[in-house]
């Protein structure tokens, strides 16, 4: 008798990866994220860039709105009535580029919240919009609080802005000579860093008598013999101190200042908080010491190796940080007489 065949073991294999396959399939998802990031990095510093230009068109478009209406550009900071130095009431100034011109882009509210009269140390730097964010002031790019509440120093603390005006240059070297005022600031930019009328150190050379600065002119579009396709009129600021010696920067808010502040008066010459001189090219890595002062600091931003301006007629420009210097300053000044074409 024929005993039947006894069944073959059928044998059962477990799926799954061998280390060799895990190891690859590690190895391409990390290509293609390598590969991937840069990719969507770029389409991030994209959209926060756009976004940075709306802001810049909101302030020039509140710039324009303001001279159109007044017949002339906010100055940099107001003067006190009746006198050409501090008030007795305080040495801090509000009144100045970027608060008066809130009402001419939708900002109202925010500039109705203002305690413009109180200038004491006591009361200015509590002021009611002190912390209150202005969304076209801010940057998209920039990495840090919007809102500043354990700086050093009470008058850095607020709500932060990342923008100043244009105060023109000196030297500019192939341009004409600018006018000084307090011997040191020029009146050849879009915004005075302490307004037109006398000048101290070089009446002879701008046709007027030495004497005391005055501050709280705008500047007529019509002075804009360079051109208002040619001038910078606003930009991005964002400086921290670089320590050369230490590699170190600056903790924030470093050089800045809060937008409800226009700056602080104790003298014939001020303090301009929101208005620089042109005298360093962009990103420029420098100290507020080495620099000279506080206006002289290097108009900067936190994209990639370059800075947004917006011009005096209202178009928004990026300028490389490797511009030429001669150039830059050629396009920060109204009245140079220079023959420039179109930013690099």
């Amino acid at each position: 008798m024929r005993l039947p065949t006894p069944p073959v073991a059928v044998r059962r294999f477990k799926s799954g990866f061998t280390l060799v396959e895990l190891l690859v399939v590690i190895a391409i998802i990390g290509v293609l994220i390598g590969l991937l990031l840069p990719a969507v990095q770029a389409a991030r510093e994209s959209a926060r860039r756009a976004s940075c230009t709306n802001n810049l068109k909101q302030i020039g478009l509140g710039c324009l709105v303001y001279e159109s209406t007044k017949k002339s550009l906010p100055p940099g900071i107001t003067r006190t009535t009746g006198t050409t130095v501090a008030s007795a009431n305080g040495p801090w100034r509000k009144e100045g580029l970027f608060t008066l011109i809130l009402p001419y882009f939708e900002e109202t509210e925010a500039f109705n919240q203002l305690k413009i009269d109180q200038l004491n140390s006591a009361t200015a730097l509590n002021d009611p919009a002190r912390n209150r964010v202005i969304g076209s002031y801010i940057c998209a790019s920039y990495p840090h609080p919007r809102v500043m509440t354990t700086a050093a120093n009470a008058y850095e603390n607020g709500a932060s802005i990342t923008y100043a005006g244009c105060g023109g240059a000196v030297p500019a070297t192939g341009s004409s000579p600018p006018c000084l005022i307090g011997s040191t600031y020029p009146n050849n930019g879009p915004f005075y860093l302490t307004g037109p009328g006398t000048v101290s150190g070089n009446g002879s050379t701008c046709g007027q008598p030495a004497g005391t600065a005055i501050a709280g002119a705008g500047r007529k579009l019509k002075e804009a013999q360079d051109g208002t396709t040619k001038t910078f009129m606003v930009g991005e600021f964002s400086h921290r101190d670089y320590y050369v010696q230490r590699g170190e920067w600056q903790a924030p808010p470093g050089n800045m200042r809060p937008w409800f502040l226009a700056g602080n008066y104790q003298g014939s010459v001020p303090d301009i908080y929101h208005v620089k001189e042109f005298e360093l090219t962009p990103n420029t890595r420098q100290t507020r010491t080495n620099a000279g002062g506080l206006n002289k600091l290097p108009m900067g931003s936190y994209h990639p190796d370059m800075t947004m301006f917006v011009m005096m007629d209202g178009s928004v420009r990026p300028v490389n940080d490797s511009i030429e210097l001669l150039v830059y300053q050629k396009f920060a000044t109204v009245n140079g007489g220079e023959a420039v074409n179109e930013l690099p």
